[in-house]
């Protein structure tokens, strides 16, 4: 995972995304009901002002309107609604039972037969109040008149607060699902990517050998350019080990008929050196480029079953020299790698643990969480300090007894390094030497 996973991205993405989608549909439904509900004001005054225009008389000693009119509000001090009538000169002809203190009317200017619709403020309130000027007829003269109507704006933002209760929640429910349906349908989409990755951390655990699944069309190239790749790289290997094999034939069988020569006819010291030499170069070269590190596919081995096998051939190898074998080898613990590299592994330390113990050795192998870890002991005479770090290198021996030229130990420490695990030489509780080896690995389960 590099910065992030496409699903977290594409989810965190969408959440954004939709988050400022709902959030600006919210504050365009808020402004919506808003303007809505203002004119929904402008309409109640207005029919306000229309029931007035119905109750109102007008005779020869001017324009009337009951005290008392049948809308409730009217008639109640503080309710929040009030009306009032002005003259041509605006003084209150007539006003509602529910107004008490009085308005400056003295601003207001309209043409005869308009609608001024505005916010006024009295007695600290403030209020929607909508003027109609009337020109009202009669047989001698045409009288003008200002017909006010208010209501309270406290009504207004009220039922704007609970709105905004109702919206607020419902939006977030809103928004909460639509993020799990996302969710939900995310994780639905990204099923196949997560399939596939299971399966390639399947093949690296040598669970299978290639992709099986069958995938969208997005995937099927990537699926099928990789089971290319991967059959490929298994056959070029394979090659490659046939040709070292069929090398490593062709130039050692003349080797060995050179050597036998020169010991028949000659006893030249140097010429036997040389080609012990090249003998050396080219067994540690062949055996060096088998080694399969971290191929594509990395195998599990079981450990126990290798050991089974290689102690069985060193017994019959070493019959002479019985040992005294101790083993702690857990039963799930597998070498996730090539099965020759663990036997060249384990056939090189254990071949040197037989030559140099006295009576006993002993082997543990053990699977941990994030790694797998293989030590041998013996009881022979062990390793100094300073000789530890040098046995690792090729063509270093301690010894001068016994075949072999230091190679063994080489080729494990390449083995090794190529796993990018660690190989530590330390003296053993045995009194020998004790070789700890740390295989780093992913869990399948990861």
């Amino acid at each position: 995972m590099l910065l992030s996973s496409l699903k977290r991205q594409f989810l965190s993405r969408s959440a954004l995304a939709t988050t400022v989608v709902m959030l600006a549909s919210m504050v365009l439904v808020d402004i919506s009901y808003r303007a809505e509900l203002k004119q929904s004001s402008y309409d109640q005054l207005k029919l306000h002002i229309y029931s007035l225009l119905s109750v109102a008389q007008h005779d020869s000693q001017g324009l009337h309107l009951p005290s008392v009119l049948t809308n409730p509000r009217f008639n109640t001090t503080d309710s929040g609604v009030w009306a009032m009538v002005l003259n041509t000169n605006k003084h209150i002809l007539w006003q509602s039972l529910s107004l008490n203190d009085i308005p400056n009317t003295r601003q207001l200017k309209q043409a005869t037969g308009s609608w001024l619709f505005s916010e006024d403020t009295l007695a600290d309130k403030t209020y929607f109040t909508l003027s109609y000027k009337i020109a009202w007829e009669t047989e001698t003269q045409t009288q003008q008149y200002y017909f006010i109507a208010a209501e309270d704006e406290r009504l207004f933002r009220a039922e704007i607060s609970d709105f905004r209760w109702w919206l607020f929640g419902g939006f977030f429910l809103i928004t909460l699902s639509l993020l799990v349906i996302q969710s939900w349908v995310l994780r639905r989409s990204f099923k196949p990517i997560t399939s596939l990755e299971n399966e390639i951390t399947a093949m690296e655990n040598g669970l299978q050998s290639h992709i099986e699944k069958t995938y969208p069309a997005e995937l099927t190239g990537v699926t099928r350019n990789l089971n290319t790749l991967i059959k490929k790289e298994h056959k070029q290997r394979e090659k490659y080990r046939e040709s070292m094999a069929d090398l490593a034939h062709s130039i050692k069988t003349p080797l060995s008929v050179i050597r036998g020569e020169l010991r028949t006819y000659t006893n030249n010291t140097a010429l036997q050196t040389a080609i012990e030499r090249i003998d050396q170069s080219i067994e540690y070269q062949l055996r060096r480029a088998v080694i399969s590190g971290h191929t594509l596919l990395s195998q599990g081995t079981k450990v126990s079953e290798s050991l089974t096998d290689l102690l069985a051939v060193l017994k019959k190898v070493y019959i002479d020299q019985a040992r005294q074998i101790s083993m702690d080898v857990a039963s799930d613990a597998l070498f996730y790698g090539d099965e020759n590299d663990l036997l060249e592994i384990l056939g090189n330390l254990l071949d040197n643990a037989y030559k140099y113990s006295t009576t006993t050795i002993r082997i543990e192998a053990k699977q941990h969480q994030q790694h797998f870890s293989l030590s041998i002991e013996d009881d022979g005479k062990g390793i100094e300090q300073g000789d530890a770090r040098h046995i690792l290198q090729r063509g270093t021996r301690l010894d001068s007894q016994g075949l072999g030229q230091g190679i063994g130990l080489a080729v494990v420490a390449n083995i090794v390094n190529s796993y990018e695990g660690k190989i530590e030489v330390s003296q053993s509780s045995l009194g020998g030497a004790k070789f700890l080896l740390t295989f780093p690995f992913r869990d399948q389960q990861s």
